[in-house]
């Protein structure tokens, strides 16, 4: 079975948020994001002309870096419309967020 997804205004979403917060806060860029800090410096230079150029891609470009094991008390608990299990998964998201900007640690 061959199937074309096309994620490129994904793709042009993510970097340009990824590419804003590079500009405002590289260190805080690198950590979230995972990267180097060398090539967010870079990120936060790129222009929106030449980000749009990556259209061309049509592949996903970013993976979800969540653990599969948040991925599946996420995906039941929205599936069986639990609310305060989402928020509770949703939570969780955030603070593993926060723990690697402020603890310098990776998800």
């Amino acid at each position: 079975m061959d199937i074309e997804f096309d994620f490129s205004r994904v793709n042009l979403q993510y970097l340009i948020q990824f590419r804003d917060i590079a500009k405002q806060n590289p260190e805080l860029a690198a950590a979230v994001f995972g990267l180097p800090a060398e090539l967010v410096k870079l990120l936060a230079e790129v222009s929106l002309e030449f980000l749009v150029s990556l259209t061309s891609i049509k592949a996903p470009l970013f993976i979800p870096r969540t653990e599969p094991w948040w991925w599946s008390r996420l995906l039941i608990a929205l599936k069986d419309a639990r609310a305060h299990e989402v928020d509770t998964v949703i939570e969780h998201a955030n603070l593993a967020v926060l723990d690697t900007v402020v603890g310098g640690g990776k998800q």
